[in-house]
This record gives structure tokens, C-alpha cells and sequence, in this order.
């Protein structure tokens, strides 16, 4: 009896979706940062067992929108819980606060009528204690608002601790079927926009606060060889977008260094994700309020519709 469906992994801005995504796929298939909103739009990561076909899609944190790709960003989620088999709702235990966000994320989660399960992350520095409390008090809201939690789950991603709990309650839950990918597939995304990530994680880590949420990165050549010896060789030539004069100069930095600095640390990524030599280029581009302009959004968009 083979099972297999899809998976969405919600919860507010770094409760740690990502970061859960990337150690059950055992690849890194989603960026991750400190920053909020880190992920923009929903990816795909793919488990496949000798029971089973997981297929894990890593959303945007639930906030309230402010442009146009806040709200696409937003749009990508309503259609993630409302088109899966399965939903995890993911609780950072060291930040439990119930707020709007929470109630607005588990309202919406009630209205499919899919099967959730509770999962609290960073279970290992936060005392038992105020674990139970936080349980109770998310299942007292939960049940409150009609809603029911299939399973819940404590776990802490960085110690490793809880992960096979879960994978057996998510495959209890899945229907029976056909695997929809390949056994060695293990995401949707696409090589460009995989360099596009890891350029905009570098960029993200090394930039101050006010710069990171008004940055994009666009791949605008993409060129695949091979040399002499059978070695692979990628030729990348990439923007990375900001909103104003003056971030431009932040990205840069002072002689060319924080540029540098993004692209040494994407270098080291991207030869790794791509198994092969890569030559890249990043220059840096202002495109005033390109959160709001459809143009500048049909990437993002286009995953969504």
C-alpha cells in the first residue's frame, strides 16, 4: 500500500518552515535567513520512501501585506492550505505569543476542512512546562473556532529530535495512490531560480535591516557548457533589484566590498547546488517601488496562478 500527497507547511514569518522543508528533504531546497518573509513564494520539496511520496510545500510567513508582492506572496498561501491533502501548522516555541496572525492562520486552516497537525519547533530551549501551556492554549482556540488538531507534534529541527514522529503521523494521514514525481526528484525549482535564491540569501544576511524586503534578484543569462575534460561549466550573469539610490550604494559598499562579500558566499553555494565550475557576475540595479509593479512581479506571480 503505497501513499503519497502534498503537504503545506504554514505558520508566521521564521517559525522555522524552511529550515523544517530543507532537514525532511535532506537537501537544501528553500533559502533561510533571520529576516521575515524570507520566502516569497511556495516550493516544492519531495520525499520519497519505499512507502511513501511526500511533497512538502514551503509557504511565505503569514503577515499583513503592504504592496503587491506582499499580497501575491499572501494569495500563494490561501491556494497552499486549500489545495493539499495534509496541513502543518508550525509554532515556534520560543515566540508562542497567540496574536492576529495565529488566529487569522488557523481561521483560514478551519475553513478547508483539512487534516492539521500541531507541530512545535524549538521544543529543545523552551522548558516543558510552557510547552503544555502553549498546547493548551493553541488546541483551546483551535477547538474554539470548530477546528480539531490531528496530531501534536513537539520537535526541535536543529537537535534532529522528533523528525521520524512526524514523518509517520504525515504518512498516516496521506491517501493511497501513485508517486507524482520521480524517486530522485527532490523539488520544482528550477536551476535559475535555485541561483536566484542564493544570491538573494547571501544578499539578505550580509545587508542591514532596512535593505533586505526591497531587494529581488533576476538571472539574466543562464549558459551551460562543457569543457574539454566532460566538466560542466555555467556562465551567470545577475541583477540584484533595490528600491532606492541609496540602497544601492548600501549593497555595494564601500570599495566594492559587500558585493564582493554576496558574492563569494553565493559562489560557494551555487557550485555545490550545480556540481560544476561557475563563473558569475552580479551587478546591482534601482527599479523604484518594483513591489507594486506587475512587471516586476510576474515571477512571482506566475507560481501563484
Amino acid at each position: 500500500m503505497f501513499k503519497a500527497g502534498y503537504i503545506t507547511v504554514v505558520g508566521k514569518p521564521n517559525a522555522g518552515k524552511s529550515t523544517l522543508v530543507n532537514k525532511l528533504v535532506g537537501f537544501k531546497v528553500a533559502i533561510t535567513t533571520p529576516k521575515p518573509q524570507t520566502t516569497r513564494f511556495n516550493i516544492k520539496g519531495i520525499v520519497t520512501s519505499k512507502t511513501s511520496q511526500m511533497i512538502f510545500i514551503d509557504t511565505p510567513g503569514v503577515h499583513t501585506p503592504e504592496h503587491k508582492l506582499g499580497k501575491y506572496m499572501m494569495k500563494g498561501v490561501q491556494n497552499a492550505i486549500s489545495n493539499v491533502d495534509l496541513i502543518i501548522y508550525l509554532i515556534d516555541a520560543s515566540k508562542p505569543k497567540m496574536d492576529m496572525a495565529n488566529e487569522k492562520i488557523m481561521q483560514d486552516i478551519v475553513k478547508t476542512k483539512k487534516n492539521v497537525i500541531l507541530v512545535i519547533n524549538k521544543v529543545d530551549i523552551v522548558e516543558k512546562e510552557k510547552i503544555l501551556k502553549i498546547i493548551e492554549v493553541y488546541t483551546n482556540y483551535f477547538k474554539s473556532i470548530n477546528g480539531e488538531f490531528k496530531e501534536i507534534i513537539p520537535i526541535s529541527v536543529y537537535k534532529n529530535d522528533g523528525l521520524d514522529i512526524l514523518i509517520e503521523n504525515i504518512e498516516k494521514y496521506l491517501p493511497e495512490g501513485e508517486p507524482f514525481y520521480e524517486q530522485d526528484e527532490i523539488t520544482d525549482i528550477t536551476q535559475k531560480e535555485l541561483v536566484e535564491e542564493i544570491i538573494r540569501e547571501k544578499a539578505l544576511n550580509s545587508l542591514l535591516e532596512e535593505v533586505p524586503h526591497g531587494i529581488k534578484v533576476e538571472v539574466e543569462k543562464f549558459k551551460e557548457r562543457e569543457n574539454e575534460n566532460g566538466n560542466f561549466i555555467y556562465d551567470i550573469e545577475a541583477n540584484i533589484i533595490c528600491n532606492k539610490e541609496s540602497h544601492k550604494g548600501i549593497i555595494i559598499g564601500k570599495d566594492g566590498q559587500c558585493l564582493k562579500k554576496i558574492k563569494t558566499l553565493a559562489l560557494k553555494d551555487i557550485k555545490e547546488a550545480l556540481d560544476g565550475r561557475v563563473n558569475l557576475k552580479l551587478w546591482v540595479k534601482v527599479r523604484k517601488n518594483w513591489q507594486q509593479n506587475e512587471n516586476y512581479l510576474k515571477d512571482i506571480k506566475n507560481k501563484i496562478c
